[in-house]
């Protein structure tokens, strides 16, 4: 029986491409043009390929599409040691944090909702279910995102990127999860939109719940997710139906 649900944040309750797909547009020639670097489009276009974007569209398994900006810093660092250019990872994540964090929390930023997340979440604790999130964005971009959308104090644990935890699909969010509420592994159901949600799942002995509201698609999941759904609306009904 399910009893708590690890959310991811982008491409799950938010949509991600009005928000991480712009930011990267953004984010990618100020980077450059920190860094002293060309940028014009062929620069561009390299660095966007390297966290995972291409012609526009977002590789399910890219870097952008789910992980730290630690992690994406490093395949960052190895693209740009491939044109003979070497930057110290440390500081290209700083950048890379500070640059995508002022993209992502403006005034003008847009949250899209992908769902009414007051009702959803509401629904499940109805049923006693313990909500949380899990993403790999930073915890000050993931609290402004939930306060913006007036949705912060529907869950009851936030998990992000701190610089202590260690990313999905380590452990790390998933045992702090389960143990504020003494839960065991299998009563809790990951729910997110990329294969790396499906593994933090996985190998921490949780429920791997996929959705197509993001980067995914049903072939992605396919074999690999206990459930695909369409989106974090239908997930009451499937509670009740596995239940």
């Amino acid at each position: 029986m399910i009893r708590g649900i690890l959310f991811d944040k982008d491409g799950t309750l938010v949509d991600f491409f009005s928000l991480w797909l712009q930011a990267a547009t953004e984010v990618t020639p100020a980077f450059l043009k920190e860094n002293q670097l060309k940028d014009d489009s062929e620069m561009i276009d390299y660095v966007l390929k390297a966290m995972g974007v291409e012609n526009g569209k977002v590789d399910p398994r890219g870097a952008l599409a789910y992980k730290s900006y630690q992690e994406i810093a490093e395949d960052l660092c190895r693209a740009l040691e491939k044109k003979g250019i070497i930057l110290e990872k440390g500081s290209v994540q700083e950048q890379l944090e500070r640059l995508f964090d002022q993209s992502v929390t403006g005034r003008n930023v847009d949250y899209r909702q992908l769902t009414d997340i007051k009702k959803v979440m509401r629904r499940l604790k109805e049923r006693g279910i313990c909500v949380g999130l899990a993403t790999a964005d930073t915890m000050r971009s993931a609290k402004n995102c939930l306060e913006r959308l007036g949705t912060f104090q529907e869950f009851d644990y936030v998990g992000a990127d701190d610089g202590i935890k260690r990313p999905k699909p380590e452990a790390d969010m998933f045992l702090e999860f389960q143990n504020k509420f003494s839960l065991k592994p299998e009563e809790i159901a990951v729910v997110g939109d990329t294969y790396n949600d499906v593994v933090f799942a996985k190998n921490n002995g949780g429920v791997a719940i996929g959705v197509l509201s993001g980067v995914s698609s049903k072939e992605d999941f396919r074999g690999e997710a206990d459930y695909i759904l369409d989106s974090v609306q239908e997930l009451p009904e499937l509670l009740e139906r596995i239940s």
